[in-house]
């Protein structure tokens, strides 16, 4: 890879300059794209053949980068860093003229977030069980110079090798650094800055006992600024590079019907921080050399923790109950379906919300209770005559949609008027002696949704909900609302 690299390096910085992109962002690109190839394709007759076989989907995902940095750096007053020439721990920038600034470390709006994971990030895919945000921001900007997402840990391999190394890693108490991001042209240290006052803000919380990342020795990553933030390295773990019809890169998480890579390529190196001190000492002593994550292991996907919420539960309905009220507080025009603004439906009734109040449940039983729900769109019909059907509909499922007991989630039953009650919570076996059938037209997986046309209004949810004050503990932070909700 790296000989190849070398071989191709002029015609990478001419493209560049026509793109108008830094050579890394589209080398980047294509080292992204040349496992689509095979081994003899790579490393038989001249480079410039090989790189002409990736070279346009490089070329297009770099020209997209490239205007959306060029938004992105005007909403994050990127002007005010000339001039810089260091920027101190206590995120004071000093200038050469003597004059001084400061940055600021907060949460990241789900709109901006959206942005950089979705058009700034070389990987150009976003997470949809994003539950933390945070970034350094220039005075008044909009957009943040540097940026990290969080995840829940729904990957058992990961926990698995900390345990077995004797670091404590409990579901639901580790953290996942999914997207890394910063501006071009800022100071080489924010980075590690940003991880640091992350760290901070997350042991604050008491969300997490450890956070993990991974870097790719493929793109020509060294993890130089995860190991300046105290990240240690504790195993390899293989990747899975895919690619669609048009052979652009998708990630393994939203990978459908894709083809899959042809280049054997080098595993990630797993790398931990321990957020308590307990964490911190135990991974201070962990044995080397790296554990290896088999790829068998790696294939399987077995999630973290799954468990299923109980319709015979009282404490759940009532969780539920409590989800409903805090979304109808949330709805607006701007979170409706279309279909359904300017209709004249009841203030604070669940018509037109469905997608959006399923969206951020789904999310919310992932990241909260390690669930794996299904967002299902489809129709409700009442065999009884009771009520009207319902043609258009969207909610939740959890467990097999093959078995019979899976559960039903509907947060707006009232989509009609008619509908005797707003929160539906039943196993499927049970609504159908009652009479009522919830029959999906298709099912999206978590991992699904950023793609679906729903997630921009859901965007728009999640910062309403944040704006109120009342939404996920990790979603919370300062807001600018002063802007539209999406961009």
């Amino acid at each position: 890879m790296e000989a190849f690299v070398r071989a191709v390096t002029p015609r990478i910085a001419a493209d560049a300059a026509i793109v108008g992109v830094d050579p890394r962002t589209l080398e980047l690109q294509v080292r992204l794209h040349l496992p689509a190839l095979s081994r003899a394709a790579i490393t038989t007759g001249p480079a410039g053949r090989a790189y002409a076989a990736v070279r346009t989907q490089a070329l297009v995902r770099a020209a997209e980068i490239r205007v959306g940095l060029e938004d992105a750096a005007f909403d994050a007053h990127t002007s005010l860093l000339l001039g810089v020439e260091k920027v101190r721990r206590d995120l004071t920038l000093l200038r050469a003229d003597g004059s001084v600034g400061r940055l600021r470390f907060g949460a990241v709006d789900p709109w901006a977030g959206h942005r950089v994971q979705a058009r700034l990030h070389y990987l150009r895919c976003e997470r949809a069980d994003t539950i933390m945000q945070f970034g350094l921001f220039l005075r008044g900007a909009r957009m943040p110079l540097t940026y990290l997402a969080f995840s829940p840990c729904d990957r058992r391999y990961m926990l698995d090798v900390l345990n077995a190394l004797g670091v404590p890693a409990r579901p639901g108490r580790v953290l996942v650094l999914t997207r890394v991001h910063g501006l071009p042209g800022v100071p080489g240290n924010l980075m590690s800055l940003t991880i640091g006052r992350a760290v901070r803000e997350i042991k604050a919380r008491g969300v997490a006992d450890l956070i993990v990342t991974a870097f790719n020795p493929m793109l020509g990553f060294n993890g130089a600024s995860f190991r300046a933030a105290g990240f240690t390295a504790f195993a390899s773990c293989p990747v899975t590079y895919s690619y669609d019809a048009a052979g652009f890169f998708h990630t393994r998480r939203s990978a459908t019907a894709a083809t899959p890579q042809r280049l054997t390529t080098p595993d990630n190196i797993l790398m931990a921080r321990g957020v308590t001190r307990t964490a911190r000492r135990r991974l201070a002593v962990t044995v080397r050399p790296l554990r290896t994550v088999p790829r068998e292991t790696y294939e399987r996907r077995e999630p973290a923790r799954f468990c299923e919420p109980d319709p015979g539960d009282p404490a759940w309905l009532r969780r539920l109950t409590g989800y409903r009220d805090l979304l109808q507080d949330a709805w607006s025009t701007q979170t409706a379906a279309p279909r359904y603004v300017g209709d004249g439906g009841p203030q604070g009734s669940g018509r037109g919300q469905c997608g959006v109040a399923s969206v951020w449940l789904a999310r919310r039983l992932h990241a909260d209770h390690g669930m794996v729900p299904l967002y299902c769109v489809g129709s409700v019909t009442f065999t009884t005559g009771a009520q009207p059907d319902v043609p258009h509909h969207c909610w939740i499922e959890v467990g097999d949609p093959r078995d019979s007991r899976r559960v039903i989630i509907d947060l707006t039953a009232d989509q009609e008027a008619d509908s005797p009650k707003p929160v539906v919570f039943a196993r499927y076996s049970d609504l159908i002696v009652q009479g009522i059938r919830y029959t999906p037209l298709f099912r999206q997986r978590l991992d699904e949704l950023p793609a679906n046309r729903v997630w921009r209004r859901f965007l728009t949810l999640s910062d309403l909900v944040d704006r109120h004050g009342t939404g996920h503990p990790a979603d919370t932070g300062r807001r600018d609302h002063d802007r539209p909700a999406t961009a």
